[in-house]
């Protein structure tokens, strides 16, 4: 009887990991193809996994809190109805003696004493003949490792992060560099090992966990937060954050909305929001200002073909991003749509993998919440992201009179590698003048 590996399946730009939440199904179950079979959280999404072809689940490799990695096999399907069902549980190769083994892959690369791979080796560093997950052949590509040399552990001896990890490690502690790393690597500038944790200096006072004299209550984040949590700091490590602000009059926005807000539920269905309309106006200007739609590679800059809008959404345990694909060929209700399809969904924890995919440019809004203005931080591989603040009536200078105004602040943080100042202040400069402009919905 044939048998089907279920792997782990790439769950959104730079996410190479999840944890698995629950099982759906138990070892012995008849499946069929695109059923659930068990549902994983990551920083971006919490979603469910289906099966890739009908069968029965006759093994589990991977159990509910565990971490699974891209590409990492988690289950076996296979055909017929006399198969017997194993639960197993994978075995862990040594952990890692230092460690800080993790934060030193990294400065592996930037010794200059190490050597410019031979054209052979670089055939080698890819790893197609080798069994390995992406995440494994983005560490030895970074670190320039022929996976050929590193001995694997997993199943059929597929080469997993701690191999190749536990490899690295034990080449610091020879003290001899690896021969195949390059003198300057080029790298994406997309972290794919965990952070250094900081731990501070706690007290006990009476039998109870105290910081600085203060009782406290320490809870362990989820995972998500965890995962969160490292995305932020590494992004702030990779990019040089700038942030530019203007203020945007919305008296036309507020007034076309309020003329056709009940026509448009009638219709549609859902509330027409200000969103669309921010997310319409930073579409146009992005076709003006292509910088922002790119992302970094080295010294090269890569110039995204399309324009696909992530929209931040704060959910009960964290924040995911969905994203609008191909948002430059849509019109405002297009966006409207689609905006509300995305927001429903990831509320309801119904989004797909790929609903968090491919996201070029992210738009984020705690004015929502009331807040005026933010500086937030750049979703990496991207280069910016727009904070949109509270939409505040205020008095303004309207014809050499003062009037009453809703005023809305937006922010752009930008990465200062590829976007100036000047550019930034244009891109929302054009985003003002669209939204100060709008003559009726843009349909």
């Amino acid at each position: 009887m044939s048998t089907t590996e279920v792997l782990m399946p790439l769950m959104g730009e730079g996410v190479n990991e999840a944890t698995l939440v629950r099982w759906l199904k138990q070892a012995g179950d008849m499946i069929s193809k695109d059923e659930p079979l068990l549902e994983v959280s990551t920083d971006k999404v919490d979603t469910e996994i289906p099966a890739p072809t009908q069968g029965r689940l006759v093994e589990i490799k991977a159990q509910e809190g565990d971490t699974i990695l891209v590409d990492q096999v988690i289950a076996i399907l296979e055909e017929g109805n006399g198969a017997t069902a194993t639960i197993s549980t994978p075995s862990k190769p040594k952990e890692p003696q230092n460690p800080k083994v993790e934060n030193k892959v990294h400065n592996i690369a930037d010794n200059p004493e190490m050597s410019k791979p031979t054209g052979m080796m670089k055939s080698a560093l890819s790893g197609s003949d080798v069994k390995s997950s992406p995440l494994v052949r983005k560490i030895a590509q970074e670190n320039h490792v022929d996976l050929n040399q590193v001995e694997g552990t997993g199943l059929n001896g597929r080469i997993t992060k701690k191999d190749i990890l536990l490899y690295l490690e034990q080449d610091l502690r020879d003290e001899t560099p690896v021969k195949t790393k390059a003198q300057q690597p080029k790298t994406s500038g997309q972290s794919i090992v965990p952070v250094e944790t900081k731990h501070l200096n706690l007290e006990t006072i009476e039998g109870k966990e105290c910081l600085e004299g203060v009782v406290v209550d320490r809870q362990k984040m989820t995972r998500m937060r965890q995962l969160i949590a490292e995305h932020m700091i590494e992004s702030v490590r990779t990019s040089p954050h700038v942030t530019t602000t203007f203020e945007v009059d919305l008296h036309k926005v507020v007034k076309i909305r309020e003329t056709h807000k009940d026509e448009f539920f009638e219709k549609e269905d859902f509330k027409l929001t200000y969103t669309p309309f921010f997310i319409h106006a930073t579409v146009q200007a992005i076709k003006d200002f292509p910088e922002v739609n790119s992302s970094v590679d080295g010294f090269d800059i890569l110039y995204k073909k399309d324009i696909n809008v992530g929209c931040a959404v704060a959910i009960d345990n964290g924040l995911i991003v969905p994203v609008i694909k191909n948002a430059g060929e849509l019109s405002l209700l297009g966006i409207a749509r689609r905006l509300n399809d995305l927001v429903t969904r990831a509320r309801n924890k119904q989004l797909t993998p790929e609903d968090v995919r491919g996201g070029t440019f992210t738009i984020t809004n705690p004015g929502g919440f009331g807040s005026i203005t933010s500086n937030p931080i750049i979703n990496q591989p991207q280069v910016a992201i727009m904070g949109i603040g509270a939409i505040v009536k205020r008095p303004a200078v309207v014809d050499d009179m003062i009037g009453i105004r809703p005023q809305m602040m937006i922010s752009l943080t930008f990465d200062h590698r590829v976007v100036d100042g000047e550019g930034g202040a244009k891109f929302l400069a054009h985003i003002k003048n669209t939204l100060e402009n709008y003559s009726d919905l843009p349909f």
